[in-house]
């Protein structure tokens, strides 16, 4: 499992993980949208060379995506290590990771360099000092483009100056049953972090599942907005415990008839398409968040999140399926999952 879905971070009942990014580019080197199939491979050695040659930069390995197919791709993508973007380009491009797949480096995405720092629960500056260090470190073996006045030049201007974007993804269905979400989102976009459904911008929400990140990378230092982005978080964090309260309060009964039908469901299923699966599990999550549930743990719902996402089901498959087949495996999977670990925990309650 990628560290990011371990479940025992800081804050894990309402954050999933954090991830902080740092776009770079190399200067004398054209953007790797306008770069030629020549120029993308000068760049994808140097930026391996450099990692690899870094003191106390641990071990890493590269990965070029040419020598990939699409599954293992979509497979990096879904452990979250790549990008969707990192798919569609060409020539060299890939990434550069270390061994824990805690910490590591895409090459030709948008920009030349984006340096990933990504660990399960609530931890913005401690991924941040970390990021910051290899940043650092990698910098003296390459040349990167800054101007004086606009700091780091970047392919998308929104993210010129620190090159900076802080990740918090969190559940929130606490807000979301008390109708409390909108406008709890509204003031934190208000104190500069922005919203987006968890699977991307275009998509929509599921499974009361939210990316929270700053929304500029100019105009402060990069401690300044790891700090005011920490500060919003916890209190969208604060929000949400105090909506679960009120919940147990006022509608517990009503609260575990919906834990207790969505188990149902996924018990006996026959078709699963990954919303689905994500909008039920979300009952379970709470459900364990709150104590009220206890026929599978976080740790159970976090493997099985990466495991309904159709690289990683195909993989456990062992071929390529249809869409069709897609929602009769997913169910398979859930229900093989669930079975498993019953039995394991009665092995392990008799001794």
């Amino acid at each position: 499992m990628p560290p990011w879905l371990s479940g025992n971070g800081p804050d894990s009942d309402v954050v999933l993980s954090t991830r902080v990014r740092l776009a770079r580019n190399l200067a004398h080197h054209q953007f790797p949208w306008r770069a030629s199939l020549f120029e993308r491979t000068q760049v994808f050695e140097e930026t391996s060379a450099a990692l690899t040659a870094c003191a106390g930069c641990g071990s890493y390995e590269a990965v070029a995506f040419g020598n990939l197919d699409k599954r293992q791709q979509e497979f990096l993508v879904e452990e979250g290590l790549a990008s969707r973007e990192l798919t569609s380009g060409d020539g060299d491009r890939g990434i550069v990771h270390d061994r824990n797949s805690r910490v590591g480096v895409m090459v030709n995405e948008e920009d030349h360099l984006r340096l990933v720092a990504l660990d399960a629960g609530l931890r913005l500056r401690e991924l941040w000092a970390e990021l910051d260090a290899l940043d650092d470190t990698v910098g003296t073996h390459l040349d990167y483009a800054f101007d004086n006045r606009t700091g780091f030049l970047t392919c998308r201007p929104a993210n010129a100056g620190t090159g900076l974007r802080v990740s918090v993804f969190v559940h929130l269905p606490g807000l979301a049953l008390t109708r409390s979400l909108d406008p709890v989102l509204h003031a934190a976009s208000q104190m500069g972090v922005a919203t987006k459904s968890f699977f991307g911008e275009n998509s929509s929400v599921t499974g009361n599942l939210f990316r929270l990140s700053n929304g500029a990378a100019m105009g402060s230092s990069e401690s300044q907005l790891v700090d005011n982005a920490d500060a919003v978080v916890r209190q969208v964090i604060e929000f949400e415990r105090k909506a679960r309260e009120r919940i147990l309060a006022d509608a517990r009964l009503e609260l575990t008839d919906k834990i207790c039908r969505s188990w149902g469901i996924l018990c006996q299923a026959k078709l699963l398409t990954v919303d689905e699966f994500f909008n039920l599990s979300s009952a379970l999550r709470v459900g364990i968040e709150c104590n009220l549930f206890d026929k599978c743990t976080l740790a159970d719902l976090n493997r099985l999140t990466l495991f309904v996402l159709p690289a990683h089901l195909a993989t456990w498959c062992g071929k390529a399926l249809t869409p069709d087949e897609c929602g009769e495996a997913r169910a398979s999977l859930v229900q093989t999952f669930f079975a498993r670990n019953a039995q394991e925990t009665k092995l392990d309650e008799n001794g």
